[in-house]
């Protein structure tokens, strides 16, 4: 995979997706743009129905470009410099807490084998090596949903309701968890997944994700 792309750069080297310039293949944006999107102060508070959350960045346009791209256009190479932005966040929010180790929300098989891979997996166990700590499958999706950004606001509270179990309820009983996204919206699917690892009795559940979109919706979330 890596020598194809390699390959694919000399024909089709990569530009900024904002301004077209010429960037290398792991960067998400030229240094110009890179210096727009990034905020310059402490992480953005959000709230996955009672648990804490906090992300990167805002969800505004040049940032939910570079996430559709991330997503569904196969742009796994973003994930280091993403990781260390997240990195730093996490460090900086939660340094009052020790984890024990660092999971994702799970995508359902038949989503997987469409897509491919699972970016909010990639990203959680790029950050294990960055924050030092094991990467643990605990979730699985067991329902198939709607996508719940097709949804409206009302309808997300209960497209997932029965869709995640815990994998091995003796793994996280008495544990303290960071929990992996690539975005937060209402809440509803960080809310689920938290939820359902509560159930196991941790110790303490946080979360964490590259975005927030929680200032489009009407209720407020954030802790």
């Amino acid at each position: 995979m890596e020598f194809v792309r390699k390959l694919t750069a000399l024909f089709y080297p990569e530009r900024c997706p904002y301004c077209s310039a010429l960037i290398e293949a792991t960067q998400i944006a030229c240094a110009r743009c890179y210096d727009e999107i990034r905020r310059k102060h402490i992480p953005i508070p959000a709230g996955a129905r009672g648990f804490r959350c906090i992300s990167t960045f805002a969800y505004d346009g040049r940032v939910r470009r570079m996430i559709l791209r991330l997503k569904y256009h196969d742009r796994t190479q973003y994930i280091p410099q993403i990781a260390e932005l997240l990195r730093k966040d996490i460090e900086n929010a939660y340094s009052c807490e020790k984890f024990d180790f660092i999971t994702a929300v799970p995508m359902h098989k038949d989503d997987l084998k469409k897509r491919g891979y699972n970016q909010s997996v990639l990203l959680a166990k790029e950050l294990d090596k960055r924050l030092g700590l094991p990467y643990f499958d605990t979730i699985d999706k067991i329902k198939k949903t709607k996508k719940q950004h097709h949804l409206k606001y009302q309808e997300r509270k209960t497209n997932l309701n029965g869709a995640f179990k815990v994998i091995d309820k003796d793994a996280v009983k008495g544990k303290r968890i960071l929990i992996i996204d690539d975005i937060i919206t209402s809440g509803y699917t960080l809310g689920n997944c938290c939820r359902v690892l509560s159930r196991a009795k941790p110790e303490l559940i946080c979360c964490a994700t590259i975005a927030s979109a929680q200032n489009k919706y009407p209720e407020s979330t954030v802790i």
